[in-house]
């Protein structure tokens, strides 16, 4: 089986402008603004300037995922890491159910 290298942070989505962006959202972040991911699910988890930044990611508004299959440009907004990860976890988790679930390849089928 061909192994396949992995993909630049560039190649991703996660390059400079997505950085700069990170950097730009960062410093127009206010005490108390809510994490993005929460309060789509209608839950306040408020953000504050002193945490350390490595817990504050953005989060794209739909998913990269879904969004470059449907040719459009995400928002992008702040979000917990956590609340941001969870969330990527499980669309991924669904995705591999619905290829399961119509017989697709996974790449674990190798094991």
């Amino acid at each position: 089986m061909a192994v396949t290298r992995k993909r630049t942070t560039t190649e991703r989505g996660l390059g400079w402008s997505h950085q700069q962006m990170r950097l730009r959202l960062l410093a127009e972040l206010k005490d108390g603004d809510p994490c993005a991911r929460c309060a789509s699910r209608g839950v306040y988890h408020p953000m504050y300037r002193a945490l350390p930044a490595r817990m504050l990611e953005v989060d794209d508004f739909p998913p990269r995922s879904v969004a470059l299959r449907l040719g459009i440009e995400p928002e992008k907004h702040l979000s917990f890491r956590t609340c941001n990860r969870r969330h990527g976890a499980a669309i991924s988790n669904a995705i591999q159910r619905q290829k399961r679930a119509l017989g697709m390849p996974s790449r674990y089928d190798r094991w």
